[in-house]
């Protein structure tokens, strides 16, 4: 027995911001993240661990498979959340990506040294605070799309006349 569901749109239940962060600014991000990892890998390990890893030609395959994640959520947000206006979807989608986000920021703490570290602002160099900037807004927007904070409930879109 098959059921059906009402689709909610997500571009109409969505703040024009969680939007614009997420199908447009993010997948520009990451596909400039991952073009930038695997051509200088060198300098995305410097900038992750504030120069105190030297880089091993050996470990290049780790820097691949990093920008391969950043090309995935790319095509995630930039063409699947685009060609599907489905709430329930983006949700689904932007807790898988909280996943991944939780484990990226973990090792952006583990690469400087550990949260004592990280957690010292004064010692923040432009890279940790670039990290920052491109990671912090994209991952806010996913949990309050995931929490729903933000988010029209099907009663709100009925009572507003933009939607009519």
């Amino acid at each position: 027995m098959s059921s059906t569901r009402q689709v909610v749109s997500a571009t109409q239940s969505t703040p024009f911001i969680y939007r614009l962060i997420l199908l447009s600014i993010e997948p520009f991000l990451a596909t400039a993240g991952a073009i930038m990892v695997s051509a200088k890998p060198a300098a995305y390990a410097d900038a992750m661990t504030r120069g105190s890893i030297p880089f091993a030609q050996g470990n290049t395959f780790i820097y691949t498979q990093i920008a391969g994640s950043w090309l995935y959520f790319a095509f995630i947000e930039g063409v699947v959340m685009r060609m599907f206006d489905d709430l329930a979807l983006w949700r689904v989608l932007c807790t898988g990506m909280l996943l991944s986000d939780i484990w990226y920021c973990a090792g952006t703490v583990q690469g400087v040294g550990g949260l004592a570290n990280w957690a010292n602002l004064a010692s923040w160099t432009n890279d940790d605070w670039i990290t920052m900037v491109s990671t912090l807004p994209m991952v806010i927007v996913r949990v309050l799309i995931v929490l729903g904070i933000g988010v029209k409930r099907a009663e709100d879109r009925a009572s507003d006349p933009k939607l009519k």
